[in-house]
């Protein structure tokens, strides 16, 4: 018997499924990958150095995660275990990545996936040169900004009144997510650190 690929991911064929989608399940992956991406940045500033205190390490890999499930998402079609984009664009309508596809998906995948020597990991290409694997959380943060602006960009261009109120919650969303990794920057604790090393702290998104 030929397997449903559609068994686990049932289509989100009405308003109601499709709002839910981007206002509870893809924002949470946008804001927790832009919080994320801010704290590992912060420790980066900082570089604290404190035993048992890698936070740098936790905030890398939560990046990573959040942003390869949004890399699946807005580049790949929806499959048995993940929604694609195709599902609020139409059957085959992808967005491109040609930074992810050619160069950052093996790699990310092989950090997320297997054990390894991650610190012999090849080199990935960035708008400012090549870059470790374990420098990437920012540049992969975004690029899925990137993308969700193009997302939102082809929902506000359709002619579908329906469209229209999704590309206009979905830009809601991506500003909410913005201004929440802000609070990551204010945030006490980072604040106390930043101080005792005579350091400002900058937004990392907007």
């Amino acid at each position: 018997m030929k397997k449903n690929s559609r068994a686990r991911t049932p289509p989100l064929d009405n308003q109601a499924k499709r709002t839910e989608y981007i206002k509870d399940h893809l924002f949470n992956e946008l804001r927790y990958l832009l919080g994320a991406a801010t704290e590992w940045s912060i420790q980066h500033q900082l570089k604290l150095g404190i035993p048992g205190y890698e936070v740098q390490v936790y905030a890398m890999d939560s990046a990573f995660l959040h942003a390869r499930t949004l890399f699946e998402f807005f580049l790949k079609k929806t499959g048995n275990s993940y929604y694609g984009c195709d599902q609020f664009l139409g059957t085959g309508t992808m967005l491109k990545s040609e930074s992810y596809t050619q160069d950052w998906s093996g790699p990310l995948h092989s950090h997320l996936m297997h054990a390894q020597d991650r610190s012999k990991g090849r080199k990935l290409q960035t708008p400012d040169g090549a870059k470790d694997l374990n420098e990437m959380p920012v540049y992969f943060a975004r690029e899925i900004l990137s993308l969700w602006e193009k997302f939102e960009e082809a929902l506000l261009n359709s002619n579908e009144e329906q469209d229209k109120k999704l590309g206009d919650l979905a830009r809601d969303k991506r500003n909410e997510a913005i201004n929440s990794a802000r609070c990551v920057i204010n945030s006490k604790v980072a604040e106390e650190h930043a101080q005792a090393r005579q350091i400002q702290l900058k937004p990392v998104f907007g």
